[in-house]
């Protein structure tokens, strides 16, 4: 692979996602379940917003750290919206766009992922900054191997 290679074909296809709509317990569970650091808010197919895991330890915090009965907190948790709490202003990038784009724009913005949508906003995939190590590896290995056939 290089830095022109298509973020194409780097991305995770068909990302987990969440519904504005949805609690930010359907999003823990994600989170849990998958590991995941970003999870899309898609409505209709098309993006609206992302939820971070920061957002949701953001929101544990300010939920937890009271005195109230357990109980309650986890009724606020499983009241609270994800579009309450997900990041609406997005950076997004095109199928077309460059592994070398996508790193300057996490470079620039201290992103570590970034949705890819086609040219109506529907998600087509995420990219994220292990994404971009696995293209640093391979870059990596070709010049290896390239300097060891040449001894």
């Amino acid at each position: 692979m290089q830095a022109t290679t298509p973020v194409s074909r780097i991305m995770t296809r068909k990302p987990e996602t969440v519904k504005p709509s949805d609690t930010m317990e359907d999003a823990r569970r994600i989170f849990e379940k998958h590991g995941f650091h970003h999870i899309p808010v898609v409505d209709n197919g098309k993006l609206v917003g992302l939820v971070s895991y920061t957002d949701y330890l953001q929101l544990i915090r300010s939920v937890f750290d009271n005195d109230q009965e357990t109980r309650v907190n986890e009724k606020v948790l499983h009241a609270t919206l994800v579009q309450d709490v997900m990041t609406k202003s997005l950076l997004c990038l095109s199928n077309d766009d460059s592994a070398e784009t996508a790193l300057r724009i996490f470079k620039t913005n201290q992103f570590h992922s970034l949705p890819v949508v086609d040219d109506k906003n529907h998600l087509v995939g995420i990219v994220t900054t292990y994404d971009l190590m696995r293209v640093l590896e391979s870059v990596f290995v070709e010049q290896r191997d390239t300097v060891e056939n040449q001894v």
